[in-house]
């Protein structure tokens, strides 16, 4: 494979679209709010499990931030195994591969927000020579393989999750290269090459697969995807190819086996952590379909608190990106072989149809997910890179038409460029559940602006964590956490009574903070009166006074 670099003004255009897409996964990696999913990637790397934070901290003594974040870091008493099994017993649902790289990572780079993140920026990186050598694959084209790197560079989507300190940046680059290597080893089988080439091809292959399937369970979709198109491409004719592909398959799934029977078999705690993923109407899926569909080229925040102007300003442009991708779809399948077409349009079904069809018929909202959609994207943008490097390719007669299609391609930079400078400066977003963070924000302002405050709790510890990252050290806490992922399989936290506080003396002000009724009224009868600090945090944060 030979990589050439367009020689024209695009040349100039990409280049400076890859520059500026590498800055904006790097720029401001602290900036925001290291939410609930970011605190558990911390846990499990530190090898603490929830029910042992729990257990440690208790009414019983003012505890620090310092004494809490303790379990967010990397120290002797705990080892890869105490990591592997924090996540095989509190967090089936994820493959232990991220988390063993991000445990090495933080050994050597630390344990600090941004620390953590940038194994995500690094990794997500490795995604433009990757996603190149898919171009290439799909289309012996370097001019679509440069369009594409220039569209996962600048890309709003990639670039947001290439800021999270979790698995999505990886399973991003598992599926394209998983997907390439797919390619190359058919065609090294359909060239008749050596036995040891023909190897070395299917090793590559087995060895991406079985990461990516360590990496995230719906990456079942993807050698879903693959099987599908194997299986239509060969007519099951074909021997030289089916044989190998399923030797290579069954081989990748024996190497998974830990952590795909560790889900199986905890299924039911699964489906009980993510059951905020199951209400929703079906007007609002279709909505939230086509806004997952616009944040891959475009996304300045907007969701459902949005305004009647914002709306006005986001519909006609999500229509636009909607009719993009349609006609990139469209012009995919007329223009390229079906071994091309084909194999995207498997990327994106089978993991948008596994989704959502649940969501349609039981209610659920999994599909409107964009953390989920990986392949999706995967596939949508390689049919956009396809169509907009052939767009201006071609020797066309009508020169009006390849300007518009000029336009076009510096609109979608634009959008993406305006997109990561907002998302840049922001301090939360939509992907960290932007309603209850920005109160979060609101309520780390108020009690740092305290001289010597004190925070009473018996909140879940999914949002103590969080909260702690935005509080300064001055603050301290008397907490009695209720658990997050824990309390499925662990007896001893479900039988466990809660307890009552004592308010100490000594702090210049006391605040309560997500309380539960029995809280409430158990300080109240303490001789001390509590009332909302600010009308727009009230179920979030009150200030304790004595009567």
């Amino acid at each position: 494979m030979r990589i050439n670099f367009p020689r024209n003004w695009l040349s100039f255009l990409i280049i400076a679209v890859l520059v500026v897409g590498i800055f904006f996964r790097f720029a401001n990696l602290d900036r925001k709010f290291y939410w609930i999913d970011e605190t558990y990637t911390s846990l499990r790397i530190s090898g603490y499990t929830e029910a042992e934070m729990i257990k440690k901290t208790s009414y019983q003594k003012i505890t620090s931030l310092s004494d809490l974040q303790k379990y967010q870091q990397i120290n002797p008493e705990k080892t890869l195994t105490n990591t592997l099994n924090s996540l095989a017993t509190e967090d089936p649902q994820h493959p232990p591969i991220y988390y063993i790289l991000a445990r090495w990572w933080a050994q050597y780079f630390g344990t600090s927000v941004t620390a953590m993140r940038s194994l995500a920026a690094a990794i997500s990186l490795l995604a433009f020579p990757a996603v190149y050598w898919l171009a290439w694959e799909l289309f012996q084209s370097s001019a679509v393989g440069w369009m594409a790197i220039a569209i996962f560079a600048i890309s709003p989507y990639h670039i947001l999750f290439a800021q999270e300190a979790r698995q999505y940046s990886l399973w991003t680059l598992t599926t394209i290269l998983s997907t390439a290597a797919l390619l190359r080893a058919t065609r090294a089988t359909d060239e008749n090459q050596s036995p040891i080439r023909l190897v070395y091809h299917w090793t590559i292959y087995v060895l991406m697969t079985a990461m990516g399937l360590s990496t995230h369970l719906l990456f079942v979709c993807v050698a879903a995807a693959h099987t599908i198109y194997i299986t239509i491409m060969a007519k099951w004719r074909d021997i030289k190819t089916f044989i190998p592909y399923y030797v290579a398959a069954l081989v990748a799934l024996i190497i998974s086996i830990p952590s795909l029977v560790n889900a199986v078999e905890k299924f039911d705690q699964i489906r009980s952590t993510t059951v905020w993923a199951q209400q929703t109407n079906l007007l609002r899926l279709v909505t939230r379909w086509v806004g997952s569909v616009t944040i891959a080229f475009f996304d300045i925040g907007i969701d459902g608190s949005a305004n009647s102007a914002q709306l006005a300003f986001l519909i006609p442009v999500s229509l636009i990106i909607l009719a993009l991708v349609g006609y990139a779809i469209y012009f995919l399948c007329k223009q390229t072989p079906i071994g091309a077409w084909l194999l995207i349009l498997l990327l994106i079904a089978t993991t948008a149809l596994f989704l959502a069809v649940p969501d349609i018929f039981q209610g659920g909202r999994r599909s409107t997910n964009p953390r989920y959609l990986v392949p999706c994207y995967v596939g949508i943008q390689l049919a956009v890179a396809y169509l907009l490097s052939t767009k201006i390719s071609l020797n066309l007669d009508n020169f009006k038409e390849q300007r518009w299609w000029k336009i076009a391609i510096i609109a979608l930079f634009s959008a993406g460029i305006i997109s990561a400078g907002v998302s840049s400066g922001a301090d939360s977003w939509w992907n960290k559940g932007s309603g209850w963070l920005r109160a979060d924000l609101e309520v780390a302002r108020i009690v740092n602006a305290a001289s010597n405050p004190l925070i009473v709790s018996d909140t879940n510890i999914a949002y103590i964590m969080p909260l702690s990252y935005r509080l300064q050290p001055k603050v301290k806490l008397l907490i009695e956490p209720r658990c997050y992922t824990s309390c499925y399989q662990n007896r001893e936290l479900l039988r466990k009574k809660p307890q009552l506080p004592t308010i100490p003396g000594g702090f210049s002000d006391l605040f309560l903070y997500r309380p539960s009724s029995a809280l409430r009224s158990a300080i109240q009868q303490q001789n001390y009166q509590i009332a909302p600090v600010d009308a727009n945090v009230e179920l979030n944060l009150w200030k304790i006074s004595k009567k």
